[in-house]
């Protein structure tokens, strides 16, 4: 540290005076790291460089602004997927699958280097690119929880101090259009169990009567099925929302129920088993009777859409709806409720009944039209 000159090989002094001082310290190990800059021709102006820098660099320490470790976004990611918190998550396993995408792209990365244009490039570049799973490009949707990760990382890092600012603040996300609307008859249902194996059959009944995501189906144990009392009910544990919830069971479901139980396994607490063992899904099946059954563009996740619009056609009120399927927003609901033309049709029906009076009531306006207190 300080004012020197670089020598030749004769020892010679040669070249520019150059200025070496204190610019940072590494946190990790306590070390002081240097930078320099080169003076020109006078040493006098180099020794007053020195003695600015140096006074800069007195006050930086006294006033606790020593220059902040940069990181490589590599660095970040792994600090954010050792948090316990983010370990907690349900999600974790598909958020170290997302941070291998984002490594690749940004890993090396000097994180004070990371632009929103940088983001915003990786965004469409994305779309054309071909999911590691193989089944096309990756969708808006998908695109969004890059994004998202990216984001929360940035975020804790500045709570944490560890970075100043957060470049995905100002990247928009994708529209994503991703809203389904697809529903089923009852009759399409009643094909499509039939073309079901019994085990399958079983689960898509539970479904389409409950209203329930697959991951509640398909870890369904006993102790949650309470069948004398009618009702299935899941923990908090169990739900998206981490919000326990209590699920009735109509006639059909009971009857369903019943027959498993006469066949439960010891070795497990699963209710739906196939073999002996649990299962964990039946996406071959489904499709191939969906296609027997001439059902198109219908996913399994669509029968819960489908139960959330037969239950207000049958008059079931909103927030009692909400509360047997777990949506906590009016928004979520509607995004599962279905409006059809029939719909459009029974409310023309209603309102021509609203506003035409029937005889009854016509003959009793004419009534006290000639009643002694109307003259």
């Amino acid at each position: 540290m300080g004012v020197y000159r670089r020598k030749d090989k004769n020892g010679a002094p040669f070249g520019p005076w150059i200025v070496q001082y204190p610019s940072a310290i590494n946190p990790r190990t306590g070390k002081q790291k240097y930078a320099c800059i080169k003076a020109g021709e006078s040493k006098r102006l180099a020794d007053t460089i020195f003695a600015q820098k140096i006074l800069e660099w007195e006050k930086k320490r006294h006033l606790g602004l020593e220059t902040k470790q940069e990181f490589v976004f590599r660095e970040l990611a792994e600090w954010y997927l050792g948090l316990p918190r983010v370990q907690a998550k349900r999600s974790y396993a598909q958020d170290v699958s997302r941070m291998a995408v984002l490594l690749d792209e940004f890993g090396n990365c000097n994180v004070r280097e990371i632009k929103p244009a940088m983001i915003e490039a990786f965004q469409h570049r994305l779309l054309k690119r071909r999911c590691r799973r193989g089944k096309g490009s990756y969708a808006p949707a998908t695109v969004n929880r890059f994004l998202e990760i990216m984001k929360r990382i940035f975020n804790l890092a500045i709570r944490e101090d560890m970075v100043e600012k957060n470049p995905c603040l100002k990247v928009s996300k994708l529209a994503e259009n991703n809203r389904r609307d697809r529903v089923i008859t009852h009759a399409q249902y009643q094909a499509l169990v039939a073309a079901l194996p019994k085990y399958a059959a079983d689960i898509v009944t539970t479904a389409y009567y409950t209203g329930m995501r697959a991951g509640e189906i398909f870890n369904l144990t006993w102790k949650k099925v309470r069948l004398e009392e009618g009702y299935i009910d899941l923990l908090a544990a169990d739900t998206k929302t981490s919000e326990p919830r209590r699920v009735p069971l109509n006639g059909e479901l009971r009857r369903l129920f019943t027959e498993l139980r006469k066949v439960r396994h010891l070795k497990h607490d699963r209710a739906f088993t196939y073999q002996g063992s649990p299962i964990r899904e039946i996406k071959r099946s489904f499709q191939t009777a969906c296609r027997a059954a001439g059902i198109e563009d219908f996913r399994f996740h669509d029968l819960r859409h489908t139960f959330n619009t037969n239950m207000r056609k049958a008059g079931v009120d909103r927030s009692v709806i909400m509360k047997i399927t777990g949506h906590k927003t009016m928004s979520m609901f509607e995004r599962y409720n279905t409006v059809d033309g029939d719909d459009a049709i029974e409310a023309c029906k209603r309102l021509d009944a609203f506003l035409t009076p029937s005889e009854p009531v016509q003959e009793v306006t004419a009534i006290l039209l000639q009643s002694p207190l109307q003259q």
